[in-house]
């Protein structure tokens, strides 16, 4: 579950939420939407209610609670996920729907298979416990609530997608697609074992506990009994704390793992029964390829292929290979071993490869993380490709966008802006483009003119209709796409250019699964993946002749068929590994006489519990208002904080927010658990919904240095006031600039301070993988008294940071200058004392407050680390008045959490923590640590 709730908060980004939201409220849920996506939304609300009554009577539970449902479209992808908290339930639902080529496109609606098998998560982990002393402890405590019980990935979403499936006779059990891989994963023993389900390394890893864990909690019912499984979950509710491998144990007599193992011996012997009836395929190995690829494109003169890959390292680029075989390659390995034989003549020589390595021509990496996918050549030198841009308001995060790629010069250009554009077929002269545009939830066959900008609908949109991969004939004179509507399977059709013509190309009967069409060089026929009886094969429709015929017999898992200049076929053999580029005759053909009557998909379970069919939900009517920011959710707040150079904090409070964080609440008490160096209470607020941001803040607090764990100034401090803030944040591109104006106001026992700062932060970035460059500034300048006296300062940081090799760095300057005040080095951020807010403060984790003071200070360090999100090696030295006071080295990490939304208790994390050898003139060198987590706004 912890696991599930990290990718999600990761796949999340942080999405910005504008203050135009609305709700519509059921008697179940509250479903939040920005003003575009209504349509979706008033359908959802009424799905939702469709959902509960049905789960209600399949499951026999419900949830106690009303759940807020997110309608949202973050990623301008297929997705979704729950925060399953006993307390606060939340449902996101990102409203673009799956692609052909996808687990998650069998279905009968996308809106009906994410309402469902998001609710199963909240209805399987957001029940409440039996222990009442537990559910209290649930009720007030949002971290502790999230994280009951720690069901493990695996289960989440594999009871999920098998109530998915139950409940609608399709989804990821019942998936041609999913299943020739399972099953040639099991062909090659590579099905993952108990303890790889829950695991993301390796190829299609992460899909593994969807498709196999769903798999195996149903040959859990099937061998043993419903009542069985559901009764685990029961278990994991009881007053006796129980994890899932108790409860699971209990129930079955034996541990999952051990009926797993059991469960994978049957599925593979199923896999290897199935194969000794299977032909050979004449086929052959031509590219090998390295974990994931996709979207391969063949070079209009046939001499490169474009392919996408991805590796385990998740970085992607866009490759392109030529077409030759490559002999310099075959000779070096030639030379190689004579070699070998030469210098020992009883040596056993290496086998060669079927085949060698393709020579890469160019390789483009992936820039600022934007991906690449759908590579299409515009003459032999250019390619369009889609990768994603930014919006910089609303409540889209990224957009599908095209651009292009000179593989001569190595320039990239943007050609469309937020046009919300996934696959996409561009006509030779590269100045028309037919896609698909997906936005709020509307999926479009669209033509774009890239002069001019302007894109034309081909037909009226509905969100009942889904389509993909429009491909244009090779005399550009017809387009062939996939479309799917409401109940039924994809469907291939050819459209004539210019002409009402459709022809409709006839599918073999029972089919479930159609994706990837490609025209034959001569644009006579067309070539596609279609599923069938458990596999996927390759199909060649002609037109004029409207024949079918079957290329494949399930031999393979199959992807992306694509005619090369003599008349071979290249396509994608999936495996283990990922996929391999094999080439295959087409001369061996099988013609299909028994076709499909309509495209209506096959349900392959119907009991009373099927949910009625997908429909789009519009002339219902609902309640709707407008969203309540100060509808507020509060939780219980708990921190700790110990830095062995000054103190030990413990931070307890309230905090609360509303679902989409456009207005957050803090208030709390910082108890000193050393010796009373520091404590004190704060009361914080921050506004976000419009452009402009507010933070306020409230302090009270006395620090004593001398009840330090390391001896420095003696300063007792008693100090109560405010600080104010307003900013407003920009954006272009990858150039991001905060203008900030912040005032505080500060009683002492001996009178006041107050100031006023004008601040701007700027950060850019370039990042290109493996390589990456960025520099940041940070600039204020202040104006204040102090008692009596008048006094000016201004603080001056800047670092430059970036990645050479996979490997991250950095080098960092600051200035920090006060006339007629003093700056205080050392000592710690909290919620009592921060940068933000106290300017007298130059904090240093590794130094107790006040270890020194001065007018002047200046700070150098650096650091490198091995991997992005791991701790630093770094040094800093510390000058104060033109002189080293100290300089440190060391460990150290700090991570910032924020989900975006959902429960207060899961947003505005700080942690820190270090290891370093502090050395000066003025105290003893000695090592010190610091380990610290709270909330912060």
């Amino acid at each position: 579950m912890k696991q599930t709730l990290l990718a999600s908060a990761l796949l999340l980004a942080s999405p910005s939420f504008a203050a135009n939201w609305q709700t519509i409220h059921t008697e179940h849920f509250n479903v939040h939407f920005s003003s575009e996506h209504i349509d979706f939304a008033k359908s959802t609300a009424v799905e939702l209610e469709i959902v509960r009554t049905k789960v209600l009577d399949q499951q026999n539970r419900a949830l106690d609670k009303i759940a807020d449902v997110v309608v949202f479209d973050p990623l301008n992808a297929a997705n979704g996920f729950a925060l399953p908290t006993s307390n606060n339930p939340v449902m996101a639902l990102f409203t673009t729907p799956p692609q052909s080529d996808t687990v998650i496109s069998n279905s009968s609606g996308w809106q009906q298979l994410l309402v469902l098998h998001e609710y199963i998560h909240l209805v399987h982990l957001a029940q409440p416990t039996r222990s009442e002393w537990q559910q209290k402890i649930r009720g007030v405590w949002d971290l502790y609530d999230l994280t009951y019980g720690d069901t493990p990935r695996w289960v989440a979403e594999g009871y999920a997608t098998l109530i998915e499936s139950k409940m609608t006779g399709r989804g990821r059990l019942f998936d041609n697609y999913s299943e020739a891989i399972l099953r040639e994963f099991a062909q090659q023993g590579a099905l993952p074992t108990y303890g790889q389900l829950n695991s993301d390394e390796g190829f299609m890893a992460g899909s593994m506990a969807y498709l196999m864990g769903s798999r195996f909690l149903y040959w859990l019912e099937q061998n043993y009994s419903e009542q069985l499984v559901d009764n685990v979950w029961v278990r994991m509710r009881a007053v006796k704390s129980r994890d899932f491998d108790d409860a699971f144990s209990g129930v079955f007599g034996q541990n999952a793992a051990k009926l797993y193992r059991r469960f994978i011996a049957e599925y593979t012997y199923k896999a290897m029964q199935q194969e000794q009836t299977e032909s050979p395929l004449n086929s052959k190995l031509w590219l090998k390829l390295d974990l994931y690829a996709s979207n391969p494109a063949l070079s209009g003169d046939g001499s490169k292929i474009a392919i996408v890959e991805r590796d385990k390292k998740s970085n992607t680029k866009l490759i392109i290979y030529s077409t030759e075989d490559n002999t310099k390659a075959q000779q070096q390995f030639i030379k190689a071993q004579k070699q070998l034989l030469e210098d020992d003549a009883k040596d056993i020589p290496d086998t060669a490869p079927s085949v060698f390595k393709r020579e890469q021509k160019q390789i483009l990496n992936q820039i600022n993380r934007a991906g690449i996918a759908n590579p299409q050549w515009v003459g032999n030198n250019t390619l369009y490709f889609n990768a994603y841009s930014s919006e910089e308001s609303g409540t889209y995060n990224k957009v599908s966008d095209i651009f292009s790629y000179n593989i001569d010069t190595g320039n990239v250009e943007q050609l469309t802006e937020l046009a919300g554009i996934r696959r996409f077929s561009v006509t030779r002269d590269g100045e028309t483009l037919y896609g698909e545009r997906i936005r709020a939830g509307y999926s479009e066959l669209v033509k774009v003119d890239l002069n001019t900008q302007t894109i034309t609908p081909l037909f009226t949109k509905s969100l009942k209709t889904t389509y993909d991969y429009p491909t244009l004939s090779p005399d550009e004179t017809e387009l062939a796409y996939l479309s799917a509507s409401l109940n039924e399977n994809w469907q291939l059709y050819i459209q004539e250019l210019g002409a009402d013509t459709r022809q409709s190309v006839p599918m073999p009967n029972g089919y479930q699964y159609l994706s990837q069409p490609s025209f034959s060089q001569n644009g006579k026929s067309i070539y596609f993946v279609a599923g069938l009886n458990n596999a996927t094969d390759i199909y060649n429709y002609h037109i004029k002749n409207n024949t079918l015929t079957r290329l494949t017999n399930g031999q393979e898992a199959l992807a992306y068929p694509i005619e090369a200049e003599d008349g071979s076929l290249l396509y994608f053999s999936i495996n283990a590994d990922g996929p391999d580029v094999k080439t295959l005759t087409t001369k061996n053909r099988t013609a299909v006489t028994d076709f499909a009557v309509n495209s209506e998909a096959p349900l392959l379970m119907v009991n009373k519990h099927t949910l009625p069919p997908a429909k789009i939900y519009t002339d219902e009517t609902v309640e709707q208002s407008d969203y309540a920011v100060l509808d507020q959710q509060a939780t219980f707040a708990l921190g700790t904080q110990y830095y062995s150079a000054s103190t030990s904090l413990l931070s307890v409070g309230i905090k609360s927010s509303d679902l989409l964080k456009q207005l957050d609440l803090q208030a709390g008490y910082n108890i000193d658990l050393h010796d009373g160096a520091l404590h004190g209470g704060f009361v914080q607020a921050k506004y976000n919904a419009l452009n402009t941001k507010f933070k306020l803040a409230l302090f009270d607090y006395n620090l004593d240095t001398s009840h330090q764990y390391q001896p420095s100034l003696n300063v007792d401090i008693d100090a109560r006031g405010g600080f104010a803030a307003i900013s407003h944040p920009l954006k272009f591109g990858q150039l991001q600039l905060i203008p900030e104006l912040a005032y505080n106001y500060t009683d002492y026992k001996n009178g006041h301070k107050n100031w006023t700062r004008l601040s701007i932060s700027q950060q850019w970035q370039h990042d290109r993988q493996a390589f990456a460059i960025g520099q940041s500034i940070y600039a204020s300048i202040y104006d204040g008294r102090n008692h009596s006296r008048h006094w000016q300062g201004y603080d001056l940081a800047t670092k430059v940071f970036g990645k050479a090799f996979n490997i991250p760095m950095f080098v960092s300057f600051e200035q920090k200058q006060r006339d007629d005040s003093d700056l205080a080095l050392g000592g710690f951020s909290s919620n009592l004392i921060n940068q933000q807010q106290s300017s007298e403060f130059v904090l240093a984790a590794e130094l107790p407050y006040y270890s020194a003071t001065a007018e002047r200070y200046q700070g150098y360090g650096g650091g490198i680390s091995f991997k992005e999100g791991m701790p630093w090696l770094y040094y800093k030295q510390h000058q104060l008045d033109s002189s080293v006071y100290a300089q440190s080295y060391g460990l150290k990490y700090q991570g910032d959490f924020s989900f975006g939304m959902g429960p207060a208790g899961v947003n505005d994390l700080t942690f820190n923590a270090g290891l370093s050898r502090v050395e000066g003139d003025s105290f003893e060198d000695e090592m010190r640590a610091w380990l610290s987590f709270y909330y912060s706004l």
